[in-house]
């Protein structure tokens, strides 16, 4: 008896395990899905811009030098036309004298040159109307020697006189004229000498602005050095103008650490001076993600503070055509596009200048639509998107279409609906069309 029940027993047991293996092989395999729902799918991305001042001005000394009065405090307000800061200008002003001095003595050497030319020209005014003298004593002598070979001629036709009077009479009258013509070359070379004279003294009265070349080497060199301490001087006079600088624009002043009594070379930076509340937003976005974005979206900008964070609406006003190279955080160097946004909330109250931000750029949105993630499609000898959808237990291939897209989602579209079950990674599950699953979600 016991011997009967031990195979009873053992028999049952072969039974179950048989039982159990086939169960194993004919149960349909587990499968991990996911069930459809209608949701909202952003393609997002963030990236850290920066607040600038829509206006600011840099200010910069043109003439150095000590500083008397600093009146531009780092972080308060100025009016337009308001005193910054005042400059020594004793050095400055002794420059300018001495300066001026050169120039006065330029203008003697100057003087002393035209009261030079003014005496040769009186000279030679006077050797003119001397010579006009002489002129007109020659031609009423030649005019004499002309009668008298007139009168010799008669008497010598009569035979009055021998023909040697009437040679000695030609021999005055040629005398005369020679003497006449030498009188007129010497008016001319003193006519010419006075004109250049008066050339000279024109050039050096009216020396201003005048290009002329001048006719002698003493007077191009003091008017060329007349014309550069004139340069020199006026240089000097526009540093004096510059020794107070004064606010261009009302605003808040920002870097400035200057002291009274500091000495600053020229060309230094004094300040900056911002309108407050009148901002933008600058960022550098890369390459990649510059599909989508365009001017005029809508942007969120978000200020990151230790109690709450504070967010505000703005939109692109500006995208560049043209990417720089960025060096990211870890030291790479990136190719980005820089992206200009303005604040649509009033006067970006909250925000200073110079603040890092965070502006979030949504390239793609769907609203209610039906979520996979981008494993649960695949391909098919078609070249056709399609995924395993589960009905009565059974799967089978669906085309469908895809709309929104994130790295990890995808918005689809055709055929399905909300409650829908499919297979989560269509890659990794062995499944064919009609096949047996068990869903496990």
């Amino acid at each position: 008896m016991k011997s009967i029940t031990k195979r009873v027993s053992i028999f049952a047991i072969a039974l179950a395990l048989i039982a159990a293996i086939a169960w194993s092989i004919l149960r349909p395999p587990a499968i991990e899905c996911i069930v459809l729902e209608n949701s909202m799918l952003q393609n997002a991305f963030s990236e850290i811009g920066e607040v600038i001042p829509v206006w600011e001005a840099d200010l910069y000394t043109g003439t150095g030098g000590k500083l008397l009065v600093v009146n531009a405090l780092e972080g308060l307000p100025v009016a337009q036309g308001e005193l910054l800061f005042v400059f020594d200008d004793k050095d400055l002003k002794n420059e300018e004298e001495g300066i001026v001095a050169e120039i006065a003595i330029l203008d003697s050497q100057i003087s002393g040159q035209i009261s030079s030319l003014e005496t040769q020209k009186s000279s030679l005014e006077s050797d003119r109307a001397s010579v006009l003298i002489m002129i007109e004593q020659a031609l009423m002598d030649e005019q004499k020697q002309q009668a008298d070979i007139a009168s010799t001629r008669e008497l010598y036709d009569i035979g009055a006189v021998p023909a040697q009077n009437l040679a000695d009479a030609q021999t005055a009258y040629e005398l005369t004229v020679k003497n006449r013509e030498l009188l007129d070359n010497q008016l001319k070379l003193v006519t010419a000498q006075l004109s250049k004279i008066n050339a000279e003294i024109t050039d050096f009265r009216g020396w201003a602005g005048r290009e002329d070349e001048m006719g002698a080497a003493m007077r191009q060199q003091l008017l060329a050095q007349k014309d550069a301490r004139q340069a020199q001087l006026n240089l000097q006079r526009e540093k004096l103008s510059e020794i107070e600088v004064i606010a261009p624009q009302e605003g808040i002043i920002r870097e400035c650490s200057l002291k009274e009594g500091q000495i600053v070379p020229p060309g230094t930076k004094l300040c900056s001076i911002y309108r407050p509340y009148l901002y933008r937003i600058d960022c550098y976005i890369l390459v990649e993600n510059t599909a989508g974005v365009n001017e005029g979206d809508a942007v969120e900008i978000t200020l990151r503070l230790r109690d709450e964070d504070k967010k505000y609406r703005g939109h692109i006003v500006r995208k560049a055509h043209d990417a720089v190279d960025r060096v990211s955080k870890v030291g790479l160097i990136e190719k980005r596009v820089k992206i200009e946004a303005a604040i649509e909330d009033e006067d970006g109250e909250g925000i200073g200048p110079y603040w890092p931000v965070e502006i979030r750029f949504v390239t793609a949105q769907a609203d209610n639509c039906l979520l996979a993630p981008k494993t649960a499609l695949f391909k098919d000898g078609d070249d056709e998107w399609k995924v395993w959808v589960l009905r009565d237990g059974k799967v089978s291939a669906l085309k469908v279409e895809r709309g929104v897209q994130t790295p990890s989602q995808v918005e689809i579209k055709g055929g399905l609906y909300a409650g829908d079950i499919i297979i989560k990674n269509a890659r990794t599950s062995t499944v064919s069309e009609g096949k047996s699953i068990r869903a496990v979600i």
